[in-house]
């Protein structure tokens, strides 16, 4: 069996587990998002590195809620990859996220991390908590497991959740040995990204359940997209 059909087994088996494990979870998620939006709170996502992506996944994009917060500052993405690992294992740049979004207890927040280990990450969490926002996790449990914290705290991104979501990524994220020394095949962001558009799903299904406006975009690139957006990007610009 070649490469490519092994990497696309692994994927397929990764989201079959999901659908079959995560549901219950996924919903539970969805649920508190949608009860944070009624409450007049907000919706915010998280990540650094490649996990910085999640947060441009659901961001001014066909099928996305308009009114999602991501946190795209540049300096956590991989613009700059030395710079962005700096910047992810620092505790003080928390305290510049906490000045630049106006966070306040009944909010949630997506926070996805594969290995859920490092210092930014948890200082943000547990600055979070103490305001009483409540923290969705989208990591990879068992490498996390066997990860050890880059925090003082000693923690973990799922030890601070209120929900956790596995993206069943493997410890080092390669998935495919080519021999002794040498992965390739990372899976984090894929399933991810395809766990936080299950999510995205689940919530809207409730809002529209629920009846009334449901604010979400349509792609530019079909007619009369253009103006429909711009009605939601002045609504919550």
């Amino acid at each position: 069996m070649n490469l490519m059909q092994n990497y696309y087994q692994e994927l397929q088996k990764n989201m079959e587990y999901v659908i079959s494990n995560e549901s219950e979870a996924i919903t539970k998620a969805a649920t508190l998002m949608s009860t944070c939006i009624e409450t007049e709170n907000k919706v915010y996502f998280f990540g650094t590195g490649h996990s910085y992506i999640v947060g441009q996944e659901v961001f001014a994009r066909a099928g996305g809620y308009a009114g999602f917060i991501p946190i795209l500052e540049n300096e956590l993405g991989m613009n700059h990859a030395f710079k962005s690992t700096l910047i992810e294992r620092t505790t003080e740049y928390a305290a510049v996220l906490l000045e630049l979004y106006p966070f306040k207890k009944g909010d949630v927040i997506v926070m996805t991390s594969n290995s859920g280990r490092n210092a930014l990450l948890i200082e943000l969490g547990l600055r979070l908590k103490e305001m009483g926002v409540s923290i969705i996790a989208i990591t990879a449990l068992e490498a996390s497991k066997n990860s050890i914290s880059r925090h003082k705290s000693g923690l973990r991104l799922f030890e601070l959740a209120d929900v956790v979501l596995d993206n069943r990524s493997v410890y080092g994220d390669a998935s495919l040995s080519h021999n002794d020394e040498i992965k390739t095949g990372p899976t984090s962001t894929i399933m991810s990204c395809f766990i936080v558009q299950l999510l995205v799903s689940a919530f809207v299904q409730l809002e529209v359940e629920k009846g009334g406006d449901v604010p979400v975009f349509r792609s530019s690139n079909i007619d009369g997209g253009d103006a429909y957006n711009e009605k939601l990007f002045e609504r919550y610009r």
